[in-house]
């Protein structure tokens, strides 16, 4: 069931309802599956659509039941069929895979927490390559954990990383990470809890970027909502994140937490994830 949140604190959201009046509903999911046992999701699920309201999108509330055997028959059965544009939020990375990929086929545009922590984390690495002086092209960046988040690997090598290791909290007996990052220029640690040092005590290197908090992130979802309202697009392929990563890497400072959108930063991530829409690389 879909639950229709009302408003009625509209205050400092003009600027975003002019531009975005008419736009498609937006319904935000969950199954909770990311969150700890027993969380009570409903206020969790409306504080995300009051905060899309007051930006001037139509959003509602849907929750998915966690211990679904099939998540993605789960979210086709709550998602209503002339719903748009989905926002998938505290589940699960390897769940929310399979839900998206279930949605984006039944024609439900989705962008997940996941793609927004995944445009930070990248932009940091190429911010911190560029005040470094490494070339982004010649690299090594480690990442520790991909399952945390699938999105990283593909999009690092989209802004241009092509000396990519991949490495596994499960492989750490036989391949310390410290062992395998000594000669990175990057490590980008995606474990929720580290457990070892991705450096060699003493070491000042490889530079270390961990994974952002999702509130440091939610600023950029509004320039990618608004792009994908106005293009009306079915899917949010990986050259939209690395447009938009391009983008923060070039006019954001160096670690700041990208907590609260403003109309230039929500136009800049807009225009650089409509320009990678309506021009995609392999068209």
């Amino acid at each position: 069931m879909i639950v229709r949140v009302t408003l009625h604190d509209r205050c400092g959201s003009v600027w975003a309802v002019n531009r975005l009046s008419g736009s498609e509903l937006i319904v935000v999911i969950s199954d909770g599956s990311a969150v700890p046992a027993g969380t009570d999701l409903n206020p969790v699920l409306s504080g995300h659509a009051r905060w899309l309201k007051s930006l001037g999108f139509d959003s509602a509330t849907a929750q998915l039941n966690p211990d679904a055997l099939d998540a993605p028959a789960g979210a086709l059965s709550v998602v209503r069929a002339e719903v748009s544009i989905v926002y998938l939020v505290h589940t699960r990375a390897d769940r929310a895979e399979q839900i998206r990929q279930a949605l984006e086929d039944a024609g439900h545009a989705v962008v997940t927490d996941n793609d927004l922590r995944a445009v930070v984390t990248a932009a940091r690495v190429l911010t911190e390559l560029r005040r470094t002086g490494h070339p982004i092209n010649q690299s090594a960046v480690v990442v520790a954990d991909t399952d945390e988040l699938f999105q990283m690997a593909p999009l690092l090598i989209a802004i241009g990383i092509r000396n990519l290791v991949l490495w596994k909290q499960a492989d750490a007996t036989a391949l310390p990470l410290a062992r395998i990052a000594q000669d990175a220029d990057i490590v980008v640690d995606l474990r929720a809890v580290p457990v070892d040092a991705p450096r060699t005590p003493g070491q000042t290197s490889p530079l270390v970027v961990r994974l952002p908090a999702l509130a440091d992130c939610l600023a950029v979802l509004p320039g990618l909502l608004a792009a994908m309202v106005n293009t009306r697009t079915a899917r949010l392929p990986i050259d939209v994140l690395a447009a938009v990563t391009q983008m923060l890497a070039t006019t954001t400072a160096p670690g700041s937490a990208l907590a609260t959108p403003d109309p230039t930063l929500t136009d800049g991530i807009a225009w650089a994830a409509r320009q990678a829409l309506r021009h995609p690389r392999s068209g």
